[in-house]
């Protein structure tokens, strides 16, 4: 997914939905890693400070080459072949990496980005619903 209008506009709701569930004074940075092929990768960090930046990487050729250049613990090894479909979440630390493996858009609209949301939330609660 190289279309820089989608990227930013999951961006922006992933943020604005999210900021809910957070703590007054956390704020949201983001890192988008655009792919040629289907997909892309987000990074967002929660932080205290009281700016937060958002910034979109050049596009990378595959999700895997993307996991490869980036800090991460979730998979390792040679990352060439490897393919993801629908929405992965990682969560380590003050950071989120949401994977979208494909580029349909049910997986962009405004319902899959609540739903991502709602995930990363009952998953950093300890599975319970939000």
């Amino acid at each position: 997914m190289k279309e820089t209008k989608k990227l930013n506009k999951y961006v922006e709701l992933f943020k604005r939905n999210i900021q809910k569930f957070l703590t007054p004074g956390v704020n949201i940075s983001s890192v988008v890693y655009p792919v040629e092929k289907e997909g892309a990768v987000f990074e967002f960090l929660l932080k205290t400070e009281e700016s937060s930046s958002d910034q979109i990487e050049k596009p990378r050729p595959t999700v895997g080459k993307v996991l490869s250049e980036i800090p991460q613990r979730m998979i390792g090894g040679n990352l060439d072949g490897v393919r993801f479909k629908g929405t992965n979440l990682y969560l380590e630390g003050n950071r989120i990496l949401v994977i979208k493996g494909e580029n349909k858009p049910s997986e962009w609209s405004g319902n899959a980005v609540i739903n991502d949301v709602h995930r990363v939330v009952s998953t950093s609660q300890g599975g319970r619903n939000a």
